[in-house]
């Protein structure tokens, strides 16, 4: 049986039972099949820690008790899923509020006092707006197969940097791990890309957490350069260290 902490990857399709809706898949050929193929979207396996809650509760609670090569037909109430639909969180909101109101249509996804709801109707003055998450109150159906149980140190950080740096292939990334240190180099190509400290942060985050005894996470950026006359090439490493808080002064 699977436990609190272990890193495993599973393929799942999300379907809604009232209606055989695909909701999400982790399956290229499921996507195709239901028409909700996505051009732009890698179809790959799903990681997940156990007792993080990456997952609905209901779904995570069937997957303890699953094995590695284990498929299961999970059906999930919506208290076990995105819970009941709440008639409180469906407001009247006066249509002055909104000062930019293009796009402002029956269906749109729009932000009000840092809440994001779905526009319902608009009508006199009015805008019905639902804070509801979108699938509360709706039976769920999950087809899932646990592909594997990572145990490897080194192959559980691959897979973070999967999750967390997606902006590259994680083959690209040099990992090497010492007693309480972890070592990473980043392709260059992702240098520059939106959010990079976040996805580092988190990244750094995770591995303190869930692999037991390091403190450390040193992140590398190599420049490289070469000249015409010359053959080798020259390295300029730019390193950051991210250290977990240990009360030290």
């Amino acid at each position: 049986m699977l436990q609190k902490g272990d890193f495993i990857k599973i393929d799942y399709t999300l379907t809604v039972k009232e209606t055989g809706e695909l909701i999400d898949t982790t399956i290229e050929e499921e996507a195709k099949k239901h028409n909700k193929y996505e051009e732009n979207r890698k179809y790959t396996p799903e990681l997940i820690i156990l007792g993080e809650g990456w997952v609905p509760k209901g779904l995570e609670d069937a997957l303890f008790e699953m094995e590695a090569g284990g498929e299961r037909i999970i059906e999930l109430a919506p208290e076990k899923a995105f819970g009941p639909r709440d008639a409180n969180k469906i407001r009247t909101i006066s249509l002055r509020k909104f000062k930019d109101r293009r796009g402002l249509t029956v269906g749109a996804r729009v932000e009000v006092d840092g809440k994001i709801g779905v526009v319902k109707s608009i009508g006199a003055g009015r805008v019905v707006i639902d804070f509801n998450p979108p699938l509360s109150g709706r039976t769920l159906i999950y087809s899932v197969k646990v592909l594997e149980k990572i145990t490897s140190d080194r192959e559980r950080v691959v897979e973070l940097i999967r999750k967390r740096l997606p902006v590259a292939k994680a083959e690209d990334f040099s990992v090497e791990i010492s007693e309480k240190r972890v070592r990473i180099r980043l392709p260059e190509e992702i240098f520059l890309a939106e959010g990079l400290q976040y996805m580092k942060r988190a990244l750094f985050n995770d591995i303190t957490n869930h692999l037991g005894g390091i403190e450390e996470v040193v992140f590398e950026e190599v420049l490289k350069t070469r000249h015409p006359t010359e053959q080798s090439e020259q390295e300029q490493t730019v390193t950051q260290v991210a250290k977990e808080e240990l009360g030290q002064p």
